[in-house]
Parts: C-alpha cells; sequence; structure tokens
C-alpha cells in the first residue's frame, strides 16, 4: 500500500516539474567574442561546426587543439598537399576522411574560391597571415560568413599566444590552447634564457630551397630571419633585401662569409632540393644535403669547408611548430651552450601530448661536429 502510495507521489511530481519546466525559457548560449590579428573583432553563436580552412597545412595547427583535426573541415585549400606531400600523406593515413574535403583552390596562387567556401556552408573561415590579405572577403561579408585571422609568420613572437587562444576559443577547446600554450613558451623561454650568456651571434646564409634554378634565394626581413634571430644567429639576407623574399647573388654571400651555412628544405618546391621532414631517413638527409653542398657556389663557402652547416624543415615555419625549430637551430649554432638541450625529445612530447597529426621523420641536421 504504502509502494504504490509512494509511487504514485512521485510520478505526479515528475509530472509537475516537467511541466514547469516546459514553461522555462530555453537556457541563453553565450556568443564567442575574439579579436583576431588584424584587430577585427568577431562573434560567433557557439564553437565552430563547419570550418573553412584556408591553408591545409593549417591542419597541424588545428592538430595541437583537437583529437581529430578534420572532423569539423567542410572545405580547405590544398597547399598541404602541393607542398609537402609527405605530411599529406601521413594525415590522410591517420584521417582517412581528409580526402573528402572539397578543395577551394590555393591562397598564394590567387586561385582560392570565396565563392566555393560560401557554398560549403561554413560558420566559419580560418584565414592566416602568411601572405597579402587575400581579395573578396566582401563577399563572405556579404553572405554573413565570419572569418578570423591568426598569425605565426608576420608578427609570430607577438601573435601565436593570441592566435592559440582565439582558435581554442571558436573551436571550443581553450582548456588545451592554454596547455599548448605552457609547453610552447617553456621551450621558448628556455631558448632566450640561454642566449643571454652569448655575445657572439654567427652571420648565417639561410639557403630557401636550393637544388634547382639560380643562386641564391633566401629570406629578408621577417619571417626566418626573426626565427634564426631568435636562435641566436643573424640572417644575411636581411641585411640585402626589403621583401620577405628574394634573391642574392653568390659574389654577395661569398663576400659577406657568413658563419653557418643553413638550407631549409622538405618543399615540393624544389624536388632536388634537401630531403628532409616526415619519411625522411637521416641518410636521404645526409645524401642530399652532401650533393647541394657540392654547388660550386656553395662548396667555396668558409663555412662549408669547416663544416658549419645544418638543414632544417620548411613547414616548422609559419605554424605554432616553429618553437621546435628554434631549438634546433639553436643548438646548431651554439652547441656547447645548448650541450644538454635535446630537440628530439622535446619533438618525441609535442607528437605524443599534444599533436594529433603524425610526424615521424627526420626534421633537421648539422653536420658532426659543426660550430661557427
Amino acid at each position: 500500500m504504502f509502494s504504490r502510495f509512494l509511487s504514485t507521489r512521485c510520478g505526479a511530481l515528475f509530472l509537475l516539474i516537467a511541466g514547469l519546466s516546459a514553461l522555462l525559457p530555453p537556457p541563453v548560449r553565450a556568443n564567442i567574442t575574439v579579436t583576431d590579428m588584424l584587430h577585427r573583432s568577431v562573434t560567433l553563436p557557439a564553437p565552430a561546426q563547419r570550418v573553412v580552412l584556408a591553408e591545409s597545412r593549417h591542419v597541424l595547427t588545428l592538430g595541437l587543439l583537437e583529437k581529430d583535426p578534420v572532423q569539423h573541415l567542410v572545405g580547405w585549400g590544398d597547399d598541404l598537399q602541393r607542398y609537402s606531400p609527405a605530411t599529406w600523406q601521413a594525415l590522410q593515413h591517420r584521417f582517412p576522411a581528409a580526402k573528402n574535403i572539397p578543395v577551394l583552390g590555393t591562397m598564394n596562387t590567387g586561385t582560392f574560391s570565396m565563392e566555393q567556401a560560401i557554398a560549403v556552408k561554413p560558420d566559419l573561415v580560418i584565414f592566416t597571415l602568411y601572405g597579402p590579405v587575400p581579395p573578396g572577403l566582401d563577399k563572405l561579408d556579404a553572405a554573413h560568413i565570419p572569418y578570423v585571422f591568426v598569425d605565426f609568420f608576420r608578427h609570430p613572437f607577438t601573435n601565436t599566444i593570441p592566435s592559440i587562444q582565439l582558435l581554442g576559443k571558436v573551436l571550443g577547446q581553450s582548456a588545451q590552447a592554454e596547455r599548448f600554450i605552457t609547453f610552447w613558451q617553456q621551450h621558448m623561454d628556455g631558448v632566450a634564457q640561454r642566449l643571454t650568456s652569448v655575445t657572439d651571434h654567427p652571420q648565417v646564409f639561410f639557403h630557401l630551397n636550393p637544388g634547382k634554378g639560380e643562386c641564391c634565394f633566401t629570406s629578408g626581413p621577417g619571417n626566418m630571419s626573426d626565427f634564426i634571430a631568435a636562435a641566436g644567429g643573424h640572417n644575411i639576407g636581411a641585411d640585402q633585401l626589403s621583401t620577405a623574399i628574394g634573391q642574392l647573388n653568390s659574389e654577395y654571400v661569398l663576400s659577406r662569409n657568413p658563419d653557418f651555412y643553413l638550407i631549409g628544405g622538405g618543399s615540393a618546391v624544389s624536388r632536388d632540393g634537401l630531403q628532409i621532414g616526415p619519411a625522411a631517413s637521416p641518410q636521404q638527409i645526409a645524401s642530399s644535403m652532401q650533393r647541394l653542398l657540392k654547388a660550386p657556389d656553395i662548396a667555396a663557402l668558409s663555412a662549408v669547408r669547416h663544416g658549419h652547416t645544418g638543414g632544417i624543415w620548411l613547414f616548422f615555419f609559419d605554424s605554432p611548430l616553429y618553437f621546435v625549430g628554434v631549438e634546433a637551430m639553436a643548438k646548431m649554432f651554439h652547441p656547447q651552450t645548448f650541450a644538454d638541450v635535446d630537440p628530439d625529445a622535446t619533438l618525441h612530447t609535442l607528437t605524443h601530448d599534444y599533436l594529433s597529426v603524425p610526424l615521424t621523420g627526420t626534421f633537421w641536421s648539422a653536420l658532426s661536429g659543426s660550430q661557427p
């Protein structure tokens, strides 16, 4: 009798609560408002679920925040597929759905289509400041599609943390963003702290994608010159060029007599260049580096004759992963100061504890015993 009474009362109470709940307004979902790297205020009603990634190589950046960095992508550029086929192969092996993401063009060739971006109905488009601001943004505005700009290249040491925080907010991954920032800051601060005791900063000739065409392309002010400076070196291209990338003649390079020769490679732009990066073995890197060092314009450099040479994977840069490249270059330029620093261990921790995109291979190399 009592159990039947209790059951009746509980049932009535449940119906009463359900009825009152139906009368209450739905919970208000707080908007997400961020300020992007062009100082634009952008508001989303909720974390983005349909994302266009204008440059597909930044799936590496998303991989720092999400366990499945392609799950929300409804369109992207094809720069990763074009310029780092080995990374693309590793990505689609881990995440087969990557093969089905619509390709909307290539940002740096001007073929990225805003119309196609609108057609896939994103609730967010992510751009970077690697190149100029793309034309056609007014079409996104007219379609009421929000977009943000992040930056790991123009002003990386200023914009990396706010860019990661921005992405954490718009993707609903703020906790993971802060976790990565702590790791990033620890390693960047570690390099900077050691360099406070260094007074001799080697003059570096950074050779961009050698192996095909005329010598000698390099970076001007900013971009790679900034990363080299953060590693305790000075890129001589910044003294001669006014553009982000340009060409030095071999006579100028020889006249500067740089202390260190650094090759940037791993890009399909130069298939005869330095073979480095995902799936590259130390033997492949050594073989391709030795071939490049025999070029007449390069072999004459004092740095090359004395073994002060190294190579670095270009795709570390224009991404938050550049801190690993900075650490590796710092050890090349200042082997004694960084004798107990292990960039391989840093990369291992990154790929196992933070990055969901597989990165296995060899990403830097220096000739044994090289020291400026």
